[in-house]
């Protein structure tokens, strides 16, 4: 995925209002947790989603940020992680776009025993990088149609793979691909989290505008992680939004199957980090998003984040800090986006909770030389405090 041009997606429709007073402050100093420079193990091996993280049946603490080649971070603990070189999925660059199966990132994972490890994966089409796609620009945001497809791992996230394409489809938009109209689809970007008391597992999902369906954010869910045709969407007012493969389905009614966006005046595209924080007692959701302070009378940028008891409806969004990101190239500094928060005091295996003093994590982008490419980013993260 490009960074750039993907994060541009996230803030095309900003409406800006009040910045509310914060309830939350960075106290402390950034730590590096992967290095470009000393880490990686090939020039694209880069942090390209949100960091995430589970525990294994060894025990071991298992990161995941990771780009179309796959790779993990292992360690004893959260703190401790070190970058592995060895892929744990590759990419199929499958030139059939109704395949589901072309770039591939593991986007969430979870896991009941360590062992099993479900996984959403953001699988881009990358038309331009396709002959028989038809892309006629040979522009790659305008050919690229993206949709959410499902993998496993049955050894405890050393390796992952999944079922036969097109079976492996999770969620995608109930149109086929045109080139040169994009990027639109469902993105992925979201992390799993059960909710223990309905029994359901969440995730939210970056919508973007094609015909029928608006943009925003919104949610599926499933009682059955193993199976990828179990997730239903929120169609407005219930969870009855079926997913489809517009490509063997042709004849259905697209209205059906769109997903409705929630709480867009409250959290825009915010779906990078969702956490049930123990201190509030509410979830907690973490994005890069920007809002227009009248007291400065200018729009502040940055990571910021809103309280729920449902999944639904949510608190206006607050800032946690400023930031510099890919669409506002104007502001000092480096460019930083993928912000997802950790919690090494949380006991659970998915790291699903957070409590008043967790980790901010994110991707920070140094500037692009000769040397890099412009791949030189780095997985950090500072310490924060709710209050």
């Amino acid at each position: 995925m490009s960074i750039v041009r993907f994060a541009c997606l996230i803030l095309m429709s900003v409406a800006y209002g009040t910045t509310p007073k914060g309830d939350v402050k960075v106290v402390g100093g950034e730590e590096i947790v992967f290095d470009w420079t000393t880490d990686r193990c090939s020039d694209d091996d880069i942090p390209d989603l949100p960091a995430r993280a589970f525990r294994d049946a060894d025990g071991k603490v298992q990161l995941i940020a990771t780009h179309h080649v796959n790779r993990r971070m292992i360690g004893e603990t959260l703190n401790t992680v070190k970058h592995d070189c060895r892929v744990i999925m590759k990419s199929h660059n499958d030139p059939r776009w109704y395949h589901f199966n072309d770039k591939e990132w593991l986007t969430a994972v979870y896991t009941l025993d360590g062992k099993t490890v479900y996984a959403l994966v953001h699988n881009e089409y990358q038309g331009n990088t396709h002959k028989r796609a038809r892309c006629k620009t040979g522009d790659y945001l305008k050919c690229w149609y993206n949709a959410i497809t499902f993998a496993r791992s049955e050894n405890g996230g050393r390796s992952y793979s999944h079922a036969r394409s097109p079976s492996h489809l999770v969620a995608c938009a109930p149109y086929p691909y045109e080139p040169d109209t994009g990027p639109w689809g469902i993105f992925g970007g979201g992390n799993i989290i059960h909710n223990p008391t309905d029994g359901y597992y969440y995730t939210m999902l970056h919508l973007e505008k094609r015909f029928l369906q608006e943009w925003g954010v919104t949610l599926m869910r499933t009682r059955t992680l193993h199976d990828p045709r179990s997730w239903r969407g929120w169609g407005g007012s219930d969870w009855t939004v079926q997913f489809i493969n517009p490509h063997t389905n042709k004849n259905a009614h697209p209205a059906q199957h769109i997903c409705q966006p929630i709480a867009r005046d409250q959290i825009e595209k915010m779906h990078e980090s969702l956490t049930y924080n123990t201190y509030f007692k509410q979830y907690v959701l973490v994005g890069a998003s920007g809002q227009y302070d009248p007291a400065t009378k200018r729009p502040v940028h940055g990571f910021y984040f809103a309280r729920s008891d449902d999944l639904i409806h949510w608190t206006d969004r607050k800032l946690i800090m400023e930031a510099k990101l890919p669409w506002t190239p104007d502001l000092p500094g480096e460019v930083i986006l993928y912000p997802s928060l950790l919690d090494p005091e949380d006991t659970s295996r998915n790291f699903e909770r957070t409590g008043r003093r967790p980790y901010l994590y994110y991707t920070r982008m140094h500037p692009a030389t000769p040397e890099n490419n412009g791949l030189d980013r780095d997985l950090v993260r500072v310490p924060i405090e709710f209050e």
